[in-house]
């Protein structure tokens, strides 16, 4: 679009002055679009009713020019009642009490450089901070929206030319403590204070504004127990928190449990409890060690897990009590003590049928039999564990969850599901080029992962890659082809029933993964697969390599077409292990149709 100039004299020429200092040497990228509406100072000006005195502190600030110019800007404008409240309570009689400089703190902190109409408005801080560096907060109180917890929003979505204004009852102040003080001048929190300072950890939630930070460490989380729920431990001073926690002595050491127990309980980033919310994982200060969250309800849980098959409860964050604003960050507080899970590595077995979020969307589909649900609807993936390249191609309605539990020699499932996928590698094939799946826990160490499949003649070659585009990302050196069946290994059908026939296939990266006939558990149930012949080769376990993992956490799996002309709507993916990687046993346990049964090495 062309842009439109316009000479004004002198007057330009002051407000391109007044623009460069204001921004501070940042590059702002104005609209190239302009209506005949007044821009945010004119709408000021022209209702002096409501705005006189903040009229005032805009001209005094020299921020009139700047809200006067195109732009995208908002402006929480408070009335004439608030901004003479806001005098009295700084123990001044009239504007012409503070300072220039001090007005223009006063329009910076008001003002965000994005168009915000209250619809963008949410539960928690605006994702744009003001210009004054900071982040404001929203949440609705009776049908209001407020700002802060401290100022309603009595008139809004005023639209101007350069943006939008929002009038508001109060001034808005930012606030005065960093984390660190706002935590000690909490007394309810007198342990945790202390255990800030002897861990040191008082300094890095200590802020004062006009002193330079690393970005990153800006904005920070502090997730406290009050002394109330330290008593509930049988802890009642923070002689006994050290006393429980630190087995070195030095509380300042970053091996001591106490240092890392407080780490634990501290982020970068600050974030609300809507953050907290849609994040599922939070990285504390406590290195490579994460906090699950989820809404149960409307219950927030830290780490309430189920991890291995055995439900791990967790602690509740007091809503009330939490979205606390510091000059540096938020403050939450929990309900119960919570601190580092100890886990010791061990194999995963992922049915890949069988997350939590996918067992939820399928609802009364899963298990049940010849149970089929699409896994993309209203186009988005149904669960959140799942996601794939692009979800307008032609086949994307042929990606299904099926259930079948069929005792078949053929292609039976583990626990009797699959997730039948469409995919392929040539750009034409109006198939997923990829698709991905959230990784149940897993502990941090070294993983053999194996890819568990139903061979399909069609089947294409997928390339398998943990946590793509992350910096842990790792590429697994094997195609997993999933048009060959287990003679890939150089074991023929017929020879698949001899006794090394299962350490001659793991030798070559595959693996019977599926019960045989000849297997049997303690629950009396016996396999279906054969050991030799037709069909006893179609059931895959696929090494597609060894990762390391580093953070204890939920991860990402991907698996990508490449190479050749195989595009099949069959991709029948059944199970994910992940074995640790100094695990000798790598062929047991094996599976069943009949959910839950495991069949272990013969004794």
């Amino acid at each position: 679009m062309k842009k439109i100039w316009k000479t004004i004299g002198g007057y330009a020429c002051w407000c391109v002055l007044a623009l460069c200092c204001f921004v501070a040497c940042k590059k702002e990228v104005f609209k190239q679009t302009t209506d005949d509406g007044v821009n945010i100072t004119g709408y000021i000006d022209n209702n002096p009713e409501q705005y006189s005195s903040l009229s005032e502190i805009l001209y005094r600030s020299q921020t009139a020019g700047y809200l006067g110019a195109y732009g995208t800007y908002t402006l929480f404008a408070p009335d004439n009642a608030s901004i003479d409240a806001w005098i009295k309570s700084e123990g001044k009689s009239s504007l012409n009490d503070f300072t220039d400089a001090q007005l223009l703190d006063f329009v910076k902190y008001h003002v965000v450089r994005d168009t915000l109409s209250s619809v963008r408005f949410t539960d928690g801080k605006i994702k744009t901070p003001t210009l004054f560096g900071e982040y404001l907060y929203t949440d609705v109180v009776n049908g209001l929206f407020r700002v802060n917890k401290s100022a309603l929003i009595t008139k809004s979505n005023i639209e101007c030319g350069n943006g939008w204004i929002h009038e508001i009852d109060h001034v808005l102040v930012p606030p005065p403590l960093s984390l660190a003080e706002t935590i000690e001048a909490n007394a309810d929190y007198s342990i945790f204070a202390e255990a800030l300072k002897a861990t040191g950890f008082y300094d890095t939630l200590y802020f004062e504004r006009g002193t330079t930070v690393a970005a990153e460490k800006r904005f920070q989380t502090a997730i406290v127990e009050s002394n109330a729920v330290f008593a509930d431990s049988g802890i009642y001073n923070f002689d006994d928190l050290k006393a429980k926690y630190s087995q070195t002595g030095n509380p300042k050491n970053p091996a001591d449990s106490l240092w890392l127990f407080v780490a634990y309980h501290l982020s970068n980033n600050g974030s609300f409890l809507e953050d907290i919310i849609s994040a599922s994982t939070i990285y504390t200060l406590a290195p490579k060690e994460i906090i699950s969250t989820k809404l149960s309800g409307l219950r927030i849980l830290l780490n309430d897990d189920e991890f291995n098959g055995v439900y791990e409860p967790g602690a509740e964050l007091i809503r009330v009590k939490s979205d606390v604003m510091a000059s540096n960050g938020v403050l939450h507080e929990s309900a119960q003590t919570f601190a580092i899970k100890v886990r010791q590595q061990m194999p995963i077995y992922f049915d890949v049928a069988t997350s939590p979020e996918l067992k939820a969307a399928l609802g009364s589909a899963y298990g049940a039999v010849n149970g089929v649900m699409d896994l993309v609807a209203n186009g988005a993936p149904i669960a959140t564990s799942i996601g794939f390249d692009k979800l307008d191609y032609i086949t994307i309605a042929t990606n299904k969850y099926r259930y079948y539990g069929e005792l078949t020699n053929r292609r039976p499932y583990a626990n009797g599901d699959l997730l039948d996928l469409s995919v392929g590698a040539a750009a034409a094939s109006n198939r997923l080029k990829y698709f991905e799946l959230k990784t149940p826990y897993l502990v941090k160490g070294r993983y053999k992962v194996w890819i568990c499949y139903a061979q399909n003649s069609n089947g294409p070659q997928m390339q398998v890659s943990f946590n793509p585009g992350k910096s842990d990302e790792q590429i697994l050196p094997n195609i997993v082809f999933f048009n060959q069946s287990l003679t890939a290994s150089g074991v023929t059908t017929a020879n698949m029933g001899l006794a090394t026939a299962d350490n001659l296939m793991l030798a070559q990266g595959y693996k019977r993964y599926m019960a045989t006939s000849t297997d049997y558990n303690a629950n009396g149930v016996v396999g279906v697969k054969g050991t030799s012949g037709t069909y006893a080769d179609v059931s895959v376990g696929r090494l597609a390599g060894t990762i390391e993992v580093g953070t204890t956490d939920r991860h990402i799996i991907r698996l990508t077409a490449v190479g050749g002309s195989y595009a099949s709507n069959n991709t029948y993916l059944d199970m994910i292990h992940f074995i640790p990687a100094d695990d000798v046993e790598q062929n047991y346990p094996r599976f069943h149709p009949y959910p839950g049964e495991l069949f272990y090495r013969p004794q």
